[in-house]
């Protein structure tokens, strides 16, 4: 029998393919807005204002990591610069760092230091534009900076000196952010477990202290099996040879 999916005989079939396109038409409209959205959400003016001070911080940072790890051939140093505006790698970690401040309706955003690091939010992502936008088409030039050990004053000239020189726009609306503080513990852990799954190709999840005391006997008994399964099982793909 062949479908037919336009008679009148079947007139369910074409409502359900025009329902699933108009759904479908949502979906996309919704990603497209929440896209735009998470774009116009940092401040160009924001990012400008900041921009000269966060990359003379960016290179304190990169002459401090490249030094304390030891880097020192292109290859590391290159990964280094790579990751030196991202929050989510060692390198970038120092942007969570800031918390983004102003005086008064009239004055011009800066950046303070923490003592910890905090949670990446609206701030911390600015923080992050400034970075990547000062080194963007520098980033060669940082790495056979610190190749050559040039100091952090020689690098703040030759990849920050443009921006700082420039007059930034005036910020007409700002809201100010909380800063949220990370407990470092929790972040020492997270290293620890994706350091163990480059090493072994075993991978754990973390779970919270608030997430632990709201699980039942029951859950708990699930979850650890459920780890176990996984451990021994990467296990024995490894004395197969399949990793």
């Amino acid at each position: 029998a062949q479908a037919n999916f336009g008679s009148r005989s079947d007139p369910g079939r074409p409502m359900a393919v025009g329902a699933g396109q108009q759904v479908l038409a949502v979906q996309v409209l919704l990603l497209a807005v929440c896209l735009v959205e998470h774009t116009v959400g940092i401040s160009k003016e924001a990012v400008a204002q900041i921009q000269c001070e966060v990359c003379e911080l960016a290179m304190e940072e990169a002459r401090t990591y490249a030094s304390e790890n030891k880097l020192e051939d292109e290859d590391a140093l290159t990964d280094m610069v790579d990751s030196l505006c991202s929050s989510k790698d060692k390198p970038g970690r120092w942007v969570t760092k800031f918390d983004i401040v102003r005086e008064d309706a009239d004055s011009r955003l800066t950046v303070e230091k923490q003592q910890t690091m905090g949670f990446c939010k609206s701030e911390c992502l600015i923080v992050q534009r400034a970075c990547s936008t000062s080194l963007r088409g520098r980033e060669e030039d940082l790495v056979n900076m610190l190749q050559a050990r040039k100091n952090t004053k020689e690098l703040k000239k030759k990849v920050c000196k443009k921006h700082c020189k420039k007059t930034p726009p005036k910020l007409k609306q700002w809201t100010d952010e909380a800063f949220v503080p990370r407990d470092e513990k929790e972040v020492e852990t997270e290293d620890m477990i994706a350091k163990m799954k480059a090493e072994t190709g075993m991978g754990m999840k973390m779970y919270k202290r608030e997430d632990l005391l709201g699980m039942s006997e029951g859950d708990m008994e699930t979850m650890a099996a459920r780890e176990q399964f996984a451990s021994e099982r990467q296990a024995a793909k490894m004395a197969s040879g399949d990793l």
